[in-house]
């Protein structure tokens, strides 16, 4: 039974791992034209998730191109779906405003590096078709909070909470909110930890060590 329930765990940690990339990590996009500021957030997401998972479902273009060809793709698209600078300065908190302009700059460009090199081979061997349910849209000004379902082929629900915020050109994620839990949030306890336990310098150190072995472009 313990094994059992530890089997389940895990399967549910890869699922959750998924939609973090497809959903918002829209970490997997197709490169698309900025949206209007009058385009409703809903709408915006849909094409970015519709444009990813149209490329994950064609397996002729995946068996026709290498796997560094198709992680170089889906990068090329998940760069421009994210508020990087909101992402950043979010899970740095307090400790931003302490940061030089080339110190914010570096760590956003390190957060972009991060999160794309974490999620981006999970959605290529994890994605199998997952359902997505629209639930509901909060929009107030330019921030927009969207509700979400993804539903596996086992018939597995898992909440999604998606943030985004209007930079008076389009409206771009800035965070995920996972079984109840924000990506940003728990970036900050680690992030926290490190630089209280050590330095702003160690948490730098430690997140080029993470993404120079598959760095973006």
């Amino acid at each position: 039974m313990r094994n059992k329930r530890c089997l389940q765990r895990t399967k549910r940690r890869d699922a959750l791992a998924t939609i973090t990339v497809i959903a918002a990590l829209g970490i997997v996009l197709f490169v698309q034209p900025l949206l209007a500021l009058s385009d409703a957030p809903l709408e915006s997401l849909k094409s970015s998730i519709g444009k990813i998972t149209t490329v994950l479902d064609d397996k002729a273009f995946r068996e026709s191109h290498s796997r560094e060809e198709l992680n170089k793709k889906l990068i090329e698209v998940a760069q421009d779906r994210f508020n990087w600078d909101e992402i950043a300065k979010r899970s740095l908190g307090l400790y931003w405003k302490e940061r030089s302009p080339a110190e914010k700059e570096e760590f956003s460009h390190l957060i972009k590096d991060l999160l794309i090199n974490t999620y981006l081979d999970k959605i290529v061997d994890n994605y199998s078709g997952e359902t997505i349910l629209y639930d509901k849209e909060v929009v107030k000004g330019k921030r927009a909070f969207i509700d979400l379902r993804i539903i596996n082929k086992a018939e597995t629900s898992i909440d999604l909470g998606i943030r985004m915020l209007n930079d008076g050109k389009q409206w771009l994620i800035y965070d995920l909110i996972i079984e109840g839990v924000s990506s940003i949030k728990n970036y900050r306890v680690q992030f926290y930890d490190i630089i209280r336990g050590s330095s702003y310098e160690e948490l730098i150190v430690k997140l080029k060590d993470k993404t120079e072995k598959k760095p973006s472009e």
